[in-house]
């Protein structure tokens, strides 16, 4: 596409979707389970079961939260892989 004859990017790939699930996934890793996970329950899997007895999507959500953390190491490889990417190609 051209608008004023600058030439835009469609910004729909597979590296921008990439990208998008890096911050998504950095977003949920930054929450801290004193502040924000225990104001809203979320801390402790063990007291919230996970049968049909609590909230199934609030266990869900959770346990989601729990396992992310595990990711740390990944995740920082993929963020100083991303960071040069973008840096070497301009993107």
């Amino acid at each position: 596409l051209k608008r004023k004859g600058i030439l835009t990017k469609m910004g729909l790939s597979l590296w921008n979707l990439f990208k998008v699930g890096l911050l998504l996934i950095n977003s949920v890793m930054i929450l801290n389970r004193q502040r924000f996970l225990a104001k809203h329950g979320l801390d402790d899997l063990a007291s919230m079961g996970g049968g049909s007895e609590g909230n199934p999507l609030k266990s869900q959500a959770a346990g989601l939260l729990h396992a992310v953390q595990y990711l740390k190491v990944p995740v920082i490889i993929a963020n100083v892989i991303t960071i040069a990417f973008e840096i070497i190609l301009g993107g």
